[in-house]
């Protein structure tokens, strides 16, 4: 193994440019003068010092004081083993305590703010918004659709037939309000658990869907350019939810 690649050994167990050539210099020199040290690892005289004192800190390096002169001298090769040990043991400890952490913080992701509004562009975009809402809402949940219509479906069935799937595994419930043109779309949705379709009046058409989900309001317009809207708020959420029963009411079967 040539230097090059001890040196770099030494800086994944967590030595420095600098306190890698010091302590190899010491081990090269044994006791050794700050002259010599500077001289062999070529490190600055403003430097070396304070590099020594962190490799003393790190159990790799010592002080040798012989009738009153001060020299230094490398610990043996053997700490290094130690020091990764060491870095192991916090590694796991750290691993330990990031997931213990995690369901809080994949609860801090779920909640986000009170209130927030995003706005989200192409299929990629919805396919965004709609996969986060499959991880936010839970087993029990109530999804609801409001006007899906036969453009949505005819761009992106093969992703909306998935999620559903998917969504029906999870055991969430959805109800969805087609518009009257996205009936062979409706009839496959309803072979599902978990899912109820019903179709809005022939008079009303509409060019996109609204998605309504616990405090979360999803617009989604398809055309020449498709939008993602994405709002947090309950009292909106609450409002459409409220559109959604009158009109899931007065729909076809």
């Amino acid at each position: 193994m040539c230097m090059a690649d001890v040196e770099e050994l030494l800086s994944r167990i967590g030595l420095t440019e600098g306190e890698s050539r010091v302590y190899l210099a010491l081990l090269e020199l044994g006791e050794s003068s700050i002259g010599a040290i500077i001289r062999e690892a070529q490190v600055s005289n403003s430097k070396v010092y304070n590099i020594i004192e962190r490799l003393q800190k790190k159990g790799l390096a010592s002080t040798v004081v012989k009738r009153g002169l001060k020299s230094f001298a490398a610990a043996d090769p053997s700490r290094l083993e130690d020091m990764l040990g060491e870095k192991e043991r916090e590694l796991a400890a750290t691993k330990k305590s990031l997931t213990d952490a995690l369901p809080k913080l994949e609860e801090m992701k779920r909640l986000g703010p009170a209130e927030e509004m995003r706005v989200f562009e192409g299929v990629r975009g919805v396919k965004v918004v709609v996969e986060e809402l499959l991880d936010l809402l839970k087993e029990g949940d109530t999804f609801y659709i409001l006007g899906a219509p036969r453009a949505a479906n005819e761009a992106m069935e093969g992703y909306f037939a998935d999620w559903h799937a998917r969504r029906s595994k999870k055991k969430i419930k959805c109800k969805i309000l087609y518009n009257e043109d996205s009936r062979e779309f409706g009839k496959e949705r309803k072979k599902l658990p978990y899912t109820e379709a019903k179709y809005l009046p022939n008079e009303i058409v509409t060019p996109g869907l609204i998605d309504i989900a616990g405090d979360h309001i999803i617009m989604i317009i398809f055309g020449a350019r498709i939008l993602a809207i994405v709002i947090r708020n309950k009292e909106m959420a609450d409002s459409y939810l409220t559109y959604f029963n009158y009109f899931w009411k007065i729909a076809k079967k």
